[in-house]
């Protein structure tokens, strides 16, 4: 499936949390000698298709920002997989997570790369790390659905969805790429991923959205399924570094393997721009990543 672009993410990082100015869900606050860490939620940077080609890592020609979207333009080898993701100015770190979708077993692999843009257009890319996430069994709170159009308006992130026939509640986290058809023309079709569900939703059950200041649509569009597809975390991580830390212990990864949650997390020294590159996937995954 086509990624997001980094221009949508960071869009979505601006519906997600607002638009106070203030690029994350919390607040950075001094109190005497204490600094309270910022406060952000679980974002998607990243989501990835068993089917097709997955795309190689980058080679040593190809670590330039201008240079990767080129590649993701042209999707030539399953470069339109590459992700990129914007770092909001105040994430001094990441941590990261992934998700298996419609699959109890699977293996996804994300390259990862960092890099200073400062309001550049173009930058070098560090390699930093490869992530090998392995899934284990613990259910998230995020979840999966497909859909048809019920009319030409288009869901955002954040919005909330209730269904008119089960009253069940829900909130959009991400819109995947329409597998046919068009907003506008009434008919598009694809999947959506929610979070906190409140419960099952009815099948072919419309839904109505609540915007901010409480603007609802009805019949925002048609749930195609009954139930919500669950995702489950990864509890095994694998984690090789590359060039950005010398040290293990400066990129700190938790690999339980007991069915719970494998987590990495790295220091961005300053990196505004993060680029990802799913070279395996074994089962439909997405990189959940927040900062502080």
């Amino acid at each position: 499936m086509k990624k997001l672009s980094y221009i949508a993410l960071g869009m979505l990082l601006l519906i997600v949390c607002g638009a106070s100015g203030n690029s994350l869900t919390g607040v950075n606050q001094i109190e005497g000698d204490a600094v309270h860490t910022i406060q952000s939620a679980w974002l998607i940077a990243d989501e990835t298709s068993s089917a097709g080609t997955e795309p190689t890592a980058l080679g040593e020609d190809e670590r330039k920002k201008l240079r990767v979207d080129a590649a993701i333009a042209a999707g030539a080898s399953g470069d339109d997989e590459i992700s990129i993701f914007i770092i909001p100015p105040k994430w001094n770190a990441l941590r990261f997570r992934s998700a298996n979708i419609t699959a109890d077993t699977g293996n996804v692999v994300y390259e990862i790369y960092l890099g200073t843009l400062g309001g550049d257009l173009d930058c070098d890319l560090v390699y930093a790390a490869s992530l090998d996430f392995t899934s284990g069994d613990q259910d998230s709170m995020y979840y999966q659905i497909g859909f048809t159009s019920g009319g030409t308006y288009v869901p955002n992130i954040g919005d909330i969805v209730t269904g008119n026939s089960s009253s069940e509640t829900a909130t959009i986290v991400s819109i995947s790429a329409l597998s046919s058809g068009a907003w506008a023309d009434g008919d598009a079709a694809g999947t959506i991923t929610y979070r906190s569900s409140s419960g099952t939703f009815t099948n072919s059950e419309t839904v109505t959205i609540t915007r901010e200041l409480d603007n609802k649509t009805l019949n925002g569009y048609t749930h195609a399924a009954s139930d919500l597809v669950v995702f489950e975390w990864a509890d095994t991580l694998v984690t090789t570094l590359k060039s950005w830390n010398v040290n293990a212990a400066d990129w700190i990864t938790t690999s339980p393997a007991d069915d719970t949650i494998g987590e990495s997390q790295v220091d961005v020294k300053g990196s505004d721009i993060m680029v990802i590159v799913a070279t395996t996937c074994t089962a439909d995954s997405k990189l959940f990543i927040t900062g502080f």
